[in-house]
């Protein structure tokens, strides 16, 4: 890299992580800290990089150091060390920097700035609550501290839906669905109207984790409406034809009658057979889902026989399938 200096290599280091060239970065930051070793910006560049380079034993060890370099200059390395832990050290990690981000939010007066900044915190104290309904779930204060940064959450970022479903998930494990599904409800409010490029819209994940606890308060109206949202979006992912069919098939199972019975399950085997179709076109891997869908289709099957036509139409899929797949490897041999 010939006589650059720090000054030279930083915009290099920074359009590479912009662009995200990380092993580019990598070599840019090493040369950086090999000139100024001690730089926390560089030692927390580089736990970035690393991280993004699934070198997570290196950058947690040159996030430390640039904590400990300068332990108030920045919330960032803290967030990303809490990604790198887990259980109370993960908390204890997040807490600093939520800490320094309120540090900084109180000092903010444009109201954009504030309010994408407000997302970070609330960002970072739903992980925490994360934390404490999975891994630190048997600790006495786990309800405590959901409700505390739930709260705090809200205040900061007021409009942020997956705060208010997380919000939920705590309610239902409080056995307390009714509150669930209007929290739920009012989650649903802040971005159903939404278009799909709004940068404020929950995540494609975040939605079909909404949709099963949708299904986990039996609200199958909204359960629906927001699988045809998703689909509208996407239509090629395993999940969103999985949880079709099991709602379908829930519907099935709460029918007045057979014939409405029978007709909610023949949809749920669409939907899942569809499920399926991608699991095999994707590699997709979730046993779990997968058995579970077989399962829902076998119960089905048993009291709703496929037509022959379906039946017909079944295997010739199948059937273009592996032929579809026998092309891909001989085009793949060929090669």
């Amino acid at each position: 890299m010939g006589n650059y200096t720090v000054e030279d290599l930083v915009p290099r280091i920074q359009e590479n992580m912009e662009a995200m060239e990380y092993t580019a970065a990598y070599a840019f930051c090493e040369k950086a800290l090999s000139l100024s070793p001690s730089d926390p910006q560089l030692l927390e560049w580089m736990g970035q990089v690393e991280i993004e380079l699934e070198k997570f034993a290196e950058a947690r060890d040159h996030l430390l150091a640039a904590i400990q370099a300068t332990p108030e200059r920045s919330a960032t390395p803290y967030m990303y060390l809490g990604q790198l832990s887990v259980g109370k050290d993960a908390i204890e990690a997040f807490q600093k920097g939520v800490d320094l981000m309120m540090r900084d939010h109180a000092q903010i007066t444009d109201n954009d700035e504030k309010a994408q900044h407000g997302n970070k915190i609330a960002t970072a104290l739903c992980s925490m609550t994360e934390i404490y309904l999975t891994d630190c779930c048997f600790e006495p204060e786990a309800e405590q501290k959901c409700e505390e940064y739930l709260q705090q959450a809200q205040q900061v970022d007021p409009e942020n839906a997956e705060v208010f479903q997380l919000l939920a998930s705590v309610r239902l494990s409080q056995q307390r669905g009714d509150e669930a599904a209007q929290v739920l409800q009012h989650s649903i409010q802040l971005w159903i109207h939404k278009d799909a490029s709004d940068a404020t819209l929950p995540n494609y994940d975040s939605r079909l984790a909404l949709v099963r606890l949708l299904m986990e308060v039996g609200d199958m109206q909204q359960t629906f409406t927001v699988l045809e949202r998703l689909q509208k979006e996407n239509d090629q992912v395993v999940d969103l034809w999985y949880l079709y069919g099991w709602a379908y098939f829930c519907l099935g199972e709460d029918a007045q009658n057979p014939e409405e019975r029978n007709g909610h399950w023949e949809d749920a085997r669409d939907c899942l057979q569809l499920a399926l179709k991608l699991t095999q076109i994707s590699g997709y891997d979730d046993d779990a889902l997968i058995e579970h869908t077989n399962e829902l289709l076998s119960n089905i099957n048993s009291v709703v026989p496929p037509s022959a036509e379906e039946e017909e139409g079944e295997a010739a899929a199948a059937d273009d399938d592996d032929d579809e797949f026998t092309s891909d490897d001989d085009e793949a041999m060929e090669m």
